[in-house]
């Protein structure tokens, strides 16, 4: 597969989807969505899931919900819902800038802690009393932002604290492990990307190790997920030079450590996904 096809397809298969600052909303969905996976380049998400017959993929986990679920995204995971049927999916779910976590966070209160990787589940069960005020919080997000009166930024701010001073509690207190639902074939196949990352890897290698044929690999990946399998091989690449990145890795030295073998096809695939070039990246960290 060329460069050229590959940035372009990432683009097709992945939804890049920038985020303004804070973006609350209260939706119902009452039919079958197709398997369609998109990340947030600039932006973590948190949804409270309130009811429906549900499905959440989150970077290569796949979540049952359950009513009262709480998810959390970070910036550039790839995540998607699949409803299943025609049950109303609804949820509130809750989008802001990156910037704007560190913005609130204090020495003493790191609002960034529930978007740590310490634990290995995204998703975790509200209290009765938590879903009442993440949904009264939320509420008042979206009434300040249709009003617009003055002060409604700072009001809005302030609610996004309180949800996320909740939400961190409820992180900190959970200590229930969610199993992953997806099918085995698809856990083996992530699996061996995560393994081999930084390795030469094609759709031949992953198939062979998996003993089936190339053709039906890739059809059961993109019948699952949404995305073909080549696409989410270099998101997770790119992910994991971000994480390089962020750790004080060079430019040159996260492009090869992960696994991509052309400097300026890196630099074109980064700029897609993450929505500014490496170094600007780079630069951004800094400030945090």
């Amino acid at each position: 597969m060329s460069s050229n096809s590959s940035n372009q397809n990432i683009v097709k298969k992945v939804g890049i989807e920038p985020i303004d600052r804070i973006l609350v909303t209260h939706k119902i969905t009452v039919e079958p969505t197709k398997r369609l996976l998109h990340m947030h380049n600039n932006a973590y998400e948190i949804m409270l899931f309130k009811n429906g017959n549900v499905d959440y993929f989150i970077n290569n986990i796949t979540y049952h919900l359950k009513p009262g679920d709480l998810t959390f995204i970070c910036p550039n995971d790839i995540h998607g819902f699949f409803s299943k049927d025609s049950s109303p999916y609804e949820r509130y779910p809750l989008h802001f800038e990156e910037t704007l976590i560190h913005v609130l966070s204090t020495p003493q209160t790191n609002l960034c802690e529930c978007f740590s990787d310490m634990k290995p589940d995204r998703v975790y069960q509200l209290s009765k009393d938590q879903i009442n005020d993440y949904e009264y919080y939320a509420k008042s997000i979206i009434r300040e932002k249709e009003q617009n009166d003055y002060g409604s930024d700072i009001k809005m701010r302030a609610y996004l604290s309180f949800i996320l001073i909740l939400v961190n509690k409820a992180y900190q207190n959970s200590s229930t492990l969610i199993s992953d639902i997806s099918p085995q074939l698809i856990k083996d196949a992530m699996n061996y990307i995560d393994e081999n990352l930084t390795n030469i890897i094609s759709i031949q290698t992953i198939s062979d190790s998996l003993n089936i044929s190339r053709s039906r690999l890739c059809h059961l990946f993109k019948d699952f997920t949404g995305t073909s399998l080549w696409n989410y091989i270099i998101l997770r690449r790119i992910q994991y030079s971000q994480m390089l990145l962020r750790s004080g890795t060079s430019i040159t030295n996260a492009c090869y450590d992960s696994g991509f073998k052309d400097y300026a096809h890196f630099v074109k695939v980064f700029s897609k996904v993450a929505g500014t070039t490496p170094g600007k990246y780079v630069k951004m960290m800094k400030t945090f």
